[in-house]
């Protein structure tokens, strides 16, 4: 780890691994979106460390904001709740 790149990477994939845990726990969460947002720590800590600090730093928030979307859903159990 020997950029800013890496940390701000390996920060927004342990809690895109930590909200999924979490998820994990109470019910079946699909595992497509936390995949995507593990791709996008790789490809912005690349394109960080390529030369490409915009480009990284616009994915990093683009998936941050989607985890906090991600965070911000329902458990399946308050769905049924709410009917």
């Amino acid at each position: 780890m020997e950029t800013l790149y890496d940390f701000m990477a390996v920060a927004l994939f342990i809690a895109t691994a930590a909200m999924f845990f979490y998820r994990f726990r109470s019910e079946d969460p699909p595992l497509a979106p936390y995949m995507l947002i593990a791709l996008v720590c790789a490809v912005s800590n690349w394109l960080g460390n390529n030369g490409g600090g915009v480009g990284a730093v616009l994915l990093l928030i683009a998936g941050s904001f989607y985890l906090m979307h991600l965070a911000g859903e329902p458990f399946a159990d308050d769905e049924r709740d709410a009917l």
